[in-house]
């Protein structure tokens, strides 16, 4: 019996339907659109803390769109995560634009974070100061306190990434990263997330009255550890409040990259004994 050209072209409209709803279907539980791959990104903070510690590799570069002082950092952290971080930080090379690279080391124990650098030097000789006492780097960019390298900033936000918006970061485009099959970029758009643009709670928003929408790309393997974070991200100073001259003027562009291994070994973090802390009110670059 031969079947109607009637019959036909309902047959091939029915299969491709059924092809359509497969592929729907496939990519809901595909890895890139699954609850579970959502909690991969939003679950990252509450992992490391569960993992303790790690060590933690970074570079970071800040320049301005125009014109205006740019820093580079590069080194590496020992971090012991939980509800009050706390790292021992060696800086193997901060460079402001013009200057030779200095090294430093910021340690922060319990809520108080102390800096040295054999580059720095304070009135009373003493080697070490408070994260509070003003200190000359090179440039107002090359500071430390800006937070630049710290990775506790930036994990705060991708674990208060809002639902919808983690279920539709996970993505294939970026470069593999060894062991960490599961990759993520997340554009930060303020109608989707309340954080974004964030107070970052570093000196950058001492110097910055507006932020551009960061993007997060993230890798996390298989145990929901994350192994690199990128972010990118804009600060501007408007010009909108008092002219303030130590203030950058403009729009500066900022890179980050962290690279995560060694998790879960000891890291014992211990403050500066207090003689050795300076009590000068202003901390210089040796020339």
């Amino acid at each position: 019996m031969t079947m109607s050209r009637g019959r036909i072209i309902l047959s091939a409209v029915v299969l491709l339907l059924g092809a359509v709803a497969l592929f729907v279907v496939s990519n809901i539980d595909a890895p890139g659109g699954s609850a579970d791959s959502r909690k991969l990104l939003t679950g990252v903070e509450a992992r490391l803390r569960a993992a303790g510690s790690a060590r933690v590799g970074f570079t970071a570069e800040i320049r301005p769109q125009v014109s205006g002082p740019k820093a580079t950092f590069a080194g590496t952290s020992l971090v012991k995560f939980g509800e009050t971080g706390e790292w021992d930080t060696t800086f193997s090379s901060i460079v402001a634009d013009g200057r030779p690279p200095v090294e430093g080391r910021a340690v922060r124990a319990g809520r108080q974070t102390y800096l040295t650098s054999p580059s720095l030097t304070a009135d009373d000789g003493r080697a070490w100061f408070a994260a509070t006492t003003p200190a000359f780097w090179g440039n107002t960019m090359a500071n430390p306190n800006l937070g630049l390298a710290d990775l506790t900033v930036w994990t705060g936000f991708l674990a208060r990434t809002p639902g919808q918006l983690a279920l539709n970061a996970a993505t294939e485009e970026l470069p593999d990263v060894e062991d960490a099959e599961h990759e993520f970029r997340v554009r930060c758009t303020p109608t989707q997330d309340p954080h974004c643009p964030p107070p970052f709670g570093t000196d950058l928003d001492a110097l910055f009255d507006e932020a551009g929408f960061p993007v997060y790309q993230a890798w996390i393997d298989d145990d929901g550890l994350i192994r690199k974070l990128e972010v990118s991200f804009s600060v501007i100073n408007s010009g909108a409040g008092a002219a303030d001259p130590l203030r950058p003027q403009g729009e500066y562009q900022a890179h980050l990259t962290f690279t995560l291994d060694d998790f879960g070994t000891p890291v014992t973090v211990t403050a500066p004994p207090a003689d050795q802390v300076t009590q000068s009110r202003l901390v210089r670059r040796r020339e």
